[in-house]
């Protein structure tokens, strides 16, 4: 059962100029946290690896929806991968102030055991990983104001 994780940050700067970090591949390999592995962009997808205790989650991933400056979302594209989806919203709150949800989807792992790596590793790592990916998006957003 898919699972999901969101995280949010406030940035002060522009909707637009946010919406094209997250956007544009270049700039995405800057801020993506560092606890993901193997960044790969191509076109209108997206792959990673994201190593966890015990476990590593590969996502495999394509545009699902582009509304600038407001919404990305990536989805599955058919192969079964740990991270199914990948999403985010952005809400320009002035004209120089934005916040950003990232949204993660994801299949926890299972088995006898799979609950509790879930609760007690797997999970805190999921969140500290989109926790560095949004504070590094913000910190590049508003040095480039």
């Amino acid at each position: 059962m898919m699972r999901l994780l969101r995280e949010d940050v406030h940035v002060h700067a522009a909707a637009d100029a946010v919406y094209t970090l997250v956007r544009e591949p270049e700039h995405r390999a800057r801020w993506f946290g560092p606890a993901v592995a193997e960044l790969a962009q191509d076109g209108d997808a997206l792959a990673f690896r994201l190593p966890l205790p015990l476990r590593s989650e590969r996502a495999q991933l394509v545009l699902a929806a582009d509304e600038a400056p407001r919404l990305l979302a990536y989805a599955a594209n058919g192969v079964p991968t740990a991270v199914g989806a990948v999403t985010w919203v952005l809400r320009a709150e002035g004209p120089a102030e934005v916040h950003v949800s990232m949204e993660t989807g994801y299949t926890p792992a299972s088995g006898p055991l799979g609950w509790l790596l879930e609760e007690v590793l797997h999970r805190p790592h999921r969140r500290q990983a989109l926790r560095d990916s949004l504070w590094r998006l913000k910190l590049i957003a508003e040095g480039a104001r």
